[in-house]
């Protein structure tokens, strides 16, 4: 009787930005260049091959030396059962970005004395990471008062809808939420300031000064960016004098991750009429040996006791993204690709720590090698299939060092079979 037929079977490489090893036998550290080490193409007797000897070759190996006293990690290719040859530029993740009122462009927050605002946002989860859940609501809400202004109905809504998050800062999904004004008259902060000191979750900002220094209560700063779509904070509590370390306090938390940044990139603002809610997804948690339920944060926006004005409607100006081959998604693809390895399951408690190649936070550039293995027999057929996938460490998708040396190689060994040539950059 035939083989049981298996699908999708997965050798993963991960490529650093490296120095390409182009001659020589391939042995445990041989050609080990580092942490990761290489990645070549060879012969079935370990001899590394270029774009001229891999052409005496209808079958391949690519291997990965992961250095001394350790295995080869290695694949066989035979160019008879290539199937499909290509890559992908990789791209960056992005995260949703909604806007109630002024969006950085237009917009306003309508005015109602004495009226109930509301902003509903509503989880969009990930069916295939979460299953399926039922609908989750966060609230911002606020009392107008007798003599209400955009400020004061926008900064209420913030302020609550923060207030509303805080219980769930440690579960699957938590928004940045912060006030944005349609002026983009700046002016930069005091010469003798050299940087500020942001505190996640915290209204306190550390200064550094060099020298006599002031910023005032009442002051409209933006930390980071001077245009109309980048957050505002009012400096609820300022300071004065020489040279040293002074604290000023916001009107709102700093949500985001503690950061510092320079006076070159803080701007003192004069306000304009228009004020606007701003909603960012935070980047969730990941860690590749303990879960790989890699998801974004997705909303919708839902606003009540607004006057019913397109000037109001909820925008959303970026929308979440996953990203191609970003370093989530690459380790996952790693780990899964070493297989079982003894467990009854891949995800298992406590989880099984494994080696990991992919870098946390690079941009990889994918090339990928499908492949199909026919198994005739006398009653029937079956057929193994698979890919080979090389992630290139590459942010820029030019190709250089080992990757150009392995896209190089692998050309001219599939353009034999009418493969088209992949270019570089890659597009």
């Amino acid at each position: 009787m035939a083989l049981d037929s298996k699908n999708n079977i997965k050798s993963v490489f991960i490529v650093p930005a490296a120095t390409a090893v182009t001659s020589g036998t391939v042995t445990p550290g041989s050609t080990n260049s580092g942490t990761p080490g290489a990645v070549v193409i060879a012969n079935m007797s370990n001899e590394i091959l270029n774009a001229t000897t891999v052409l005496n070759y209808s079958k391949i190996k690519i291997i990965k030396d992961r250095g001394a006293n350790l295995p080869l990690q290695q694949v066989v290719l035979n160019l008879n059962q290539i199937a499909a040859w290509g890559a992908t530029p990789g791209a960056a993740a992005t995260e949703q970005v909604d806007y109630v009122g002024f969006n950085g462009t237009s917009g306003e927050i309508a005015v109602l004395n004495n009226n109930f605002y509301t902003v509903k946002l509503e989880h969009v989860p990930n069916q295939f990471a979460y299953g399926k859940r039922p609908a989750n609501y966060k609230y911002g809400t606020y009392q107008s008062s007798p003599a209400a202004t955009q400020l004061e109905v926008s900064a209420g809504l913030v302020k609550s809808l923060i207030q509303n998050f805080r219980p769930n800062r440690t579960t699957d999904w938590r928004v940045f939420t912060s006030l944005v004004n349609s002026s983009t008259t700046t002016a930069a902060v005091d010469t003798d300031i050299t940087s500020f000191s942001l505190v996640k979750y915290s209204t306190a900002v550390t200064v550094i000064t060099t020298g006599a220094a002031a910023i005032a209560a009442g002051t409209y700063l933006r930390f980071g960016a001077s245009t109309a779509a980048t957050s505002i904070y009012k400096v609820v509590t300022g300071f004065s004098g020489g040279a040293g370390t002074y604290t000023i306090t916001l009107d709102y938390s700093w949500q985001a991750d503690s950061t510092t940044v320079l006076d070159t990139d803080v701007v003192s603002v004069t306000v304009g009429a228009d004020w606007g809610i701003k909603i960012v997804g935070i980047k969730q948690k990941y860690d590749v040996n303990r879960w790989r339920q890699y998801d974004k944060v997705r909303f919708n926006t839902f606003i009540e006791g607004f006057t019913p004005s397109a000037t109001v409607t909820p925008v959303t100006t970026t929308a979440a993204f996953d990203g191609v081959a970003v370093y989530e998604q690459v380790a996952n693809d790693e780990y899964i690709s070493w297989g079982d390895e003894g467990q009854v399951f891949v995800d298992q408690v406590p989880p099984l720590f494994r080696e990991q190649d992919a870098v946390v936070g690079q941009q990889y550039q994918p090339v990928i090698i499908g492949w199909v293995d026919k198994l005739p027999s006398l009653i029937g057929a079956g057929q193994n299939k698979g890919q080979a996938i090389l992630y290139m460490a590459d942010a820029d998708a030019t190709l250089a060092g080992q990757a150009l040396t392995l896209v190089t190689v692998l050309n001219a060994w599939t353009l034999q079979k009418g493969f088209p040539n992949i270019p570089n950059p890659i597009v």
